[in-house]
């Protein structure tokens, strides 16, 4: 029996000369492993770089500044519910007023979302331009709670940009000194609009 028990134990030994191999396989593994991490750690810096490459490529050279306002002709088409405004001053120049940036928290059940948009007027004239900056602080203070109201999935169509635009348009028009016509404010355009 005893020698029997003495060849189980020789049959499950591992010989002396084995151990370093299994060390050298596992030192293979380990470096397969480490440069297949590193690939994936670098195809994923790649990509957050394009991405911030297409989020900040954006120049804001394409509007004006506020202080800026340029007259010039609307080439746009007149979109249904837009039409009465467009047709009350169709051949006369536009002037348009860009705002600042505007970053805001949006309502999500799906954790933090953000808008981060610039918006633009478009005006019948240079008097409307100087009645909007004259209200500026409210309407900015009005359109930062419009806009943090909505959620992601709101903004996600083209009817749901429309609706906000039109929106827009309503919280401007309230905080006039005097009752502004209806073709004063023309359009709310939208220069960048990106939810993350």
């Amino acid at each position: 029996m005893a020698d029997a028990a003495q060849g189980a134990i020789e049959n499950d030994a591992v010989p002396l000369d084995a151990a370093p191999l299994d060390a050298a396989a596992s030192q293979k593994i380990s470096r397969r492993k480490l440069i297949i991490v590193l690939a994936a750690a670098t195809l994923l810096l790649a990509a957050v770089s394009g991405a911030a490459w297409m989020f900040l490529r954006a120049s804001p050279a394409d509007v004006p500044d506020e202080d800026e306002l340029k007259p010039a002709q609307s080439t746009s088409t007149p979109k249904a519910g837009r039409g009465a405004r467009k047709s009350a001053r169709r051949g006369q120049p536009s002037v348009f007023m860009k705002l600042e940036t505007f970053t805001v928290n949006l309502q999500s059940d799906a954790g933090d979302r953000f808008l981060q948009t610039t918006i633009v007027f478009e005006l019948s004239d240079d008097e409307v331009a100087e009645k909007i900056k004259a209200q500026m602080p409210v309407i900015r203070s009005r359109l930062l709670l419009l806009l943090s109201s909505r959620k992601p999935q709101d903004l996600i169509t083209l009817q749901g940009k429309d609706k906000l635009a039109e929106d827009i348009i309503g919280e401007a028009r309230k905080h006039f000194n005097a009752k502004p016509p209806e073709h004063e404010l023309l359009e709310v355009h939208f220069n960048s609009f990106v939810i993350q």
